[in-house]
């Protein structure tokens, strides 16, 4: 596809509100996400019968959930204006397109831990869902970080 049309001379920056949106948002479920990670495996809180749930991991996981929501909202914001130029420009394809796929993948995967029914199966999605979310970051470096010029 050529550089031609819509996309021709159109800047791929948002607008500072939109762009501290997405990073408040972005940066927000990760840490949100991490926090959580934290405090279930090593915070620990030792009970009468064992190891029970420490108590800041519900308030970090309805962080989470909260900012997830907002998450599909903004990532909406960027498919719209910022990822469909991106690609139509031939802008840091394997990156970007790196990152959406991530996101798709952490979206799918947090609402199927709502959902899906066996133990087993929840299980390796809960550790899929965390071990993505937890390399994403890198991904996102790696796409703001590199400095491509359109092909």
């Amino acid at each position: 596809m050529s550089t031609e049309g819509p996309t021709r001379g159109k800047s791929l920056r948002l607008k500072r509100p939109y762009l501290w949106t997405v990073y408040l948002v972005s940066w927000g479920v990760w840490l949100s996400g991490a926090l959580w990670l934290v405090f279930h495996y090593f915070f620990r809180v030792r009970g009468r019968f064992g190891f029970k749930e420490n108590p800041m991991e519900p308030v970090w996981l309805a962080a989470h959930g909260g900012l997830a929501a907002a998450s599909v909202f903004v990532f909406g914001l960027l498919w719209a204006s910022h990822v469909l130029a991106g690609w139509h420009m031939r802008w840091r394809r394997r990156s970007g397109g790196t990152l959406a796929g991530l996101a798709i993948f952490l979206t799918l995967t947090g609402y199927a831990l709502y959902y899906i029914g066996g133990t087993e199966t929840l299980s390796i999605v809960q550790i899929l869902h965390w071990a993505v979310g937890l390399v994403a970051i890198a991904a996102f470096f790696i796409h703001w970080l590199s400095r491509s010029q359109p092909r």
